[in-house]
Formats: structure tokens, sequence, C-alpha cells
């Protein structure tokens, strides 16, 4: 997205994540800085991807510099717009030049592009809606035949409810165009993957309009964007729930995603701890619900937006290197220190907290306490107004996939609270799909189990209670297992 319509795009938007914004002061958790390649090789690679301005910016020397910080970020996917190679009109001429030097250059650096080919800003919007959709399939067929073998990965369109100086597009102008793409990308190469058009939230009106109409018969993925505090519990889940209505399995994928210090409250260096402190959650959020992969907005010259203005690394962009979603289970005793950026991630309710939580501690030097070893996790139930939930959540990475695991722990039941041993994530195809089991006995170490069908190679464990408000309730867990065949 060109940084006028970026521009745009927020205005339009920002009242729409007002009401998301993070404005409370939360407290500050330790970042460490370890670099990407110290890290196991599918810790981001092809899950995470990145925009940056090589659509419209072709030169070589800025496309060069775009490749060598995507490639030390430690990810594998890049978003590039099929902007100027013409061919806007059913019959005109093509110019390749530019793009080719773009698409090759990706290519040879190992990088996987996944570009998005516009009905509105690549192609003549046409009055007569039949010779529109026929200059875009001119438009799709000759970019698909070119770059067969190259690219195998393309996105209809871009935030369609928004006007950006193109007109609008309703639902159905979508799944349209979406199937116009669809079918020739399965003429050409049945390789080719489809995401429908990202609609600006995860709850975006259009989203269940396209879905009503049959977007998923005719896309690969169903794609969204997701900012600030759309990623929040109750957002972005809404993809998964409009499609399990509908019966509909599909996976879905985020094209753009990010946040802005302005959004926060605070010194210069608070809002930027915020920022770097939302993408940890995010790649949380990613996991629990089973998403298939995201990109980021944006690497290096869309103002607040860019992690790496002109090139110049921000912590957020630091933050991004050190994301480790495919960390394997470790610490299942908790009696090592806990790093809540990438081990045992603090929730309240559906809040997206950016530190750690009141009502969660990690007890050591308390052997009586514990059910074995001297340390274990206490959730305080009585802190927490009635109804509250509290959990800590950890990915459990490079597990085997298309397998049934064993998830299992331990739990102690003080006073009028609860406990439940949740799965969650590990469906990409059904994102909001759980699997639990709750003690039923008080004042006693129980243990709990819950047998876990992995569909790729994560799921997320999540040790929750509720808040009762009485003072001394608490959950305590400890002695996590995981077993795989």
């Amino acid at each position: 997205m060109k940084f006028s319509q970026k521009l745009q795009h927020l205005a339009q938007k920002h009242s729409l994540l007002q009401a998301h914004k993070f404005l409370k002061i939360f407290t500050s958790l330790l970042v460490t800085s370890t670099l990407f390649y110290t890290l196991p090789a599918r810790s981001q690679t092809s899950y995470l991807g990145i925009n940056n301005g090589t659509g419209y910016n072709p030169d070589p020397t800025f496309t060069d510099r775009s490749i060598q910080q995507t490639k030390d970020l430690g990810i594998q996917l890049v978003r590039m717009g099929m902007d100027g190679v013409y061919g806007n009109r059913e019959g005109a001429s093509f110019n390749w030049s530019a793009r080719d030097i773009v698409v090759n250059k990706y290519i040879q650096a190992g990088l996987r592009i996944h570009s998005t080919i516009s009905p509105r800003h690549h192609v003549d919007r046409d009055s007569n809606y039949e010779q529109w959709k026929a200059n875009y399939r001119y438009f799709v067929r000759n970019v698909m035949e070119r770059y067969k073998g190259k690219i195998f990965y393309y996105i209809i369109n871009n935030e369609p409810e928004l006007d950006f100086g193109k007109g609008t597009m309703t639902a159905q102008q979508c799944v349209d165009m979406t199937r116009i793409a669809y079918e020739t990308a399965k003429s050409i190469d049945p390789n080719i993957k489809i995401e429908s058009p990202p609609p600006t939230s995860p709850s975006s009106y259009i989203l269940k309009e396209m879905i009503d109409l049959g977007i998923d018969q005719v896309t690969d993925f169903i794609g969204i964007h997701a900012y600030g505090g759309q990623i929040r519990e109750g957002e972005f889940g809404n993809p998964w729930r409009l499609l399990a209505a509908r019966n509909i399995r599909k996976p879905v994928v985020v094209s753009e995603s990010g946040t802005i210090s302005s959004w926060y409250q605070g010194s210069s260096t608070e809002r930027e701890n915020y920022r770097k402190r939302w993408f940890v959650i995010f790649g949380q959020q990613l996991k629990r619900y089973g998403y298939n992969h995201a990109l980021f907005f944006d690497l290096d010259n869309h103002g607040e937006w860019a992690i790496s203005p002109n090139f110049n690394p921000t912590a957020t962009y630091y933050q991004i290197q050190d994301l480790r979603l495919n960390k394997k289970f470790s610490n299942p005793g908790f009696e090592l220190a806990n790093n809540a950026d990438n081990e045992w991630v603090h929730f309240d309710n559906d809040d997206i907290r950016l530190g750690a939580s009141p009502n969660v501690a990690f007890i050591c030097g308390d052997p009586n306490g514990a059910r074995g070893g001297n340390c274990y996790a206490r959730l305080d139930s009585g802190r927490a107004s009635r109804g509250k939930q509290i959990f800590i959540r950890r990915i459990l990475g490079d597990v085997p996939k298309n397998r049934n695991i064993k998830i299992g722990a331990w739990v102690y039941v003080n006073g009028g609270a609860t406990a439940t041993l949740k799965a969650l994530g590990y469906d990409y195809l059904d994102g909001d799909a759980e699997i639990s089991k709750t003690a039923s006995q008080k004042n006693v170490w129980q243990y709990l189990e819950i047998t876990v069908p992995i569909s790729r190679y994560w799921a997320v464990v999540e040790l929750g209670t509720s808040g009762t408000g009485n003072s001394g309730d608490y959950v305590k867990w400890d002695d996590v297992s995981v077993v795989t065949p």
C-alpha cells in the first residue's frame, strides 16, 4: 500500500481502532535480543512475512536493502504489489523489465513472494462490469503465466471496503474477481494459491458478506488484516466463528498487521516498548487461533508503521527478530525463571496485556507449596472480580504434524476457585476449536490430561482459572507434561 494510500486508510480506519487502543500503563517485561540465527530453523521462516515498498519502488538498490533486512529478521515471506507492468486493459501491452528484476532478486535470495493483484489499482475499472472483469482476467492471466514457477501466492485486492481513490468494492464484486483469479491460477498451475480480498479487520462487515456469497469456494485462504486491539480474544476469533457457523473449514491468514507507538501513552521509550510488546502478544494470538501465516506492516518507509524507517532498525524490529513461535516445550515444573515473551505469557480475560498480570505469580523457594520441586505457577482468582478469566498460555512448538499428543498438568484448587487445562490453535482449519478438562477436586493435587490432534506443527496450552472475588482463593499449577508419539 502506498504511503498516501496508507494515510487515507489510517484516517478512515482510525475510528474503528480507537476503541481498541491500549490506554493503560502496563508493567514492562524484560525483552531479550538474542539473534535469530540462534533459534531453531523453523522458528519463523515461512510462517511470518512483511510488507515493503518494492511493489511501487522497484529500484534495485532499494530491493537489495529490503531483502537484506527481511532475511536479517529471519522471515521468508514478502508482499509485493504487481505495480508498473501496465496491461491495464484487455489487449494492452505489458512492460515487465523492472518487475522481473525485483522478482528474480527475491527468488535468488530464497524469499517467497505474496503478490497483490488488484482489480482496482492494476486494471481499468470500466463502467461496463463485464469489461472490467475482462480487463482483470487479461491482467491476471498474463501475470500468472509470466511468473509461473516463481510466484505461487496471489492476494486479490486490498481492503475492498475502503475507497483509496478507486471506489469501494461490494462483496459480490470481490467474489467475482476472486473467482477469475482462482480459476485462472488453477488452469495455469494448480500449485498457485489465492488469498481472498483481505478486509480492514477480523470483524469487517464485508468479510461476513463475502463468506455468505461463497468466497470460500473460489479461494485457498481467507485473508484479513489485523491492527491494534483487533487481535484481542473476542475480535481475532471472529473469522473462525463466521466459518464455523456455515460449516466451512478453510485456513485463515493475516496479510497486514501492526501497531504504532502514537496509539499508546507515556514517554517515547514507553510507547515504543508497548509497541514491541504488541508483536509478542500478536505472535501468541496467531498460534492460539491457528492462523496459517501472517505478514507485518511495514518494513521501511510508511511513517510510523515502519519497523525500520529508511532501513534504520527500531526496538520493534529487534523484538520481531527475537520472536520464538516454534520454541520446544521446556521448564515443565516452573523451576526456572519464566520469560513472558516466549514462554508462559500472561492473559487476563480478553485483554491483550502489555505486561505482567497482577493476578499471576511464579512462585519459587516453596517446596511445601509445590507439587514437586520448589516452584509452581499461582493464579490468584480471589484477587479478580467474579467471572474474570485469568490464564497463562504457552506455544508448544515443533510437535509432530497430523499426530495426537498428550498434554497433562497437575493443579491444586483452593476455596471457591475452578481450574481448566486447555489446548488451542491445534486445528488450522478451525482456529477457534479447543479441548479442555476442568478440575473437580478441591485442596488436593489433581492430574488433568487431554489428547490433542495436531494438524500442523504446534498447539497452545492454557492453564486457567476464573475470578471469584473472594480473598484467599487461588489455583496452583505444576509439572506440565507434553507427550508426543
